[in-house]
């Protein structure tokens, strides 16, 4: 059986079992959204460092605990890796330091085949970070949950159709069958430019509005380094039952710093119902 090791560890998040539960418990414990009774069909989460984006990350993770769910299809960005192809993990375990996640080979089967731009593809897992930082919290929040890890090529602009084609199809409305968006948004070097920005992207997500986010993250008016995937998740939402996407979270790392000027990432988290 194929293991997939962390490799961003200490770096993004501590190795150590002991302080890596202990920071998810206490992010837990600073949560203050309302518990969403309504099924949740997907969620938006970032993958910044946990000192600045745990938090956030949190608000959203704290909303699947005890419930049942049998599979995580997560969706993250590539950074790393050159392809052209969707990257799927096809088989295997994913190891953390709070616990380690199984992959649901026959749902990601069912991806290798619906199209050739998913490919299996586990080298290109092994460099890329945006997947790797959601299994703690993850194993934490739905520990006997599957996973199907799926990477986005950068600068294919057929991907986020299909990719929501394939979502409609293969998840569809199962109630036990989550898609997690794993992205950041703004990335840049004005606090002010992120606010204004973080607060387009997030206008068009909660207006469900595939179209309109898609043409502004090309204009440079919205911007989520995860894009393809929120795109995706938005034209796929009325195949997987989605009819209302919840804001749960939205800051970024000058607010977490304190600091104001400087390289700033915003973030938010969203539970789509």
């Amino acid at each position: 059986m194929t293991v997939r090791r962390p490799t961003w560890g200490n770096q993004f998040y501590p190795t150590d079992p002991d302080e890596a539960r202990g920071m998810w418990e206490g992010f837990f414990k600073r949560c203050e959204s309302s518990r969403i009774e309504d099924t949740i069909r997907a969620i938006q989460v970032p993958h910044a460092g946990w000192v600045y984006s745990g938090q956030a990350a949190a608000e959203a993770y704290n909303q699947l605990r005890d419930r049942e769910l049998n599979t995580v299809v997560m969706i993250g960005p590539q950074h790393h890796v050159p392809v052209r192809h969707m990257q799927v993990f096809p088989e295997g375990i994913w190891e953390s330091p709070i616990g380690n996640l199984e992959v649901d080979a026959r749902l990601a089967s069912e991806f290798l085949e619906f199209d050739e731009a998913f490919q299996a593809d586990i080298p290109a897992h092994a460099a890329e970070h945006s997947l790797e930082v959601q299994i703690p919290p993850l194993a934490m929040a739905s520990p006997e949950t599957k996973i199907v890890p799926i990477l986005t090529a950068p600068y294919q602009p057929k991907h986020p159709r299909i990719l929501a084609d394939a979502l409609g199809e293969i998840v569809g409305t199962q109630s036990d069958v989550l898609v997690l968006i794993s992205t950041d948004l703004y990335h840049g070097e004005s606090y002010e430019a992120c606010k204004t920005t973080d607060s387009r992207t997030i206008e068009l997500v909660q207006a469900m509005d595939a179209k309109g986010l898609e043409s502004a993250l090309a204009n440079g008016s919205a911007a989520a380094c995860g894009g393809d995937g929120l795109t995706a998740l938005l034209y796929a939402a009325q195949k997987l039952g989605i009819k209302k996407a919840h804001l749960l979270a939205a800051c970024n790392s000058n607010d977490i710093t304190g600091q104001r000027g400087g390289y700033v990432v915003g973030y938010s988290a969203f539970a789509f119902v």
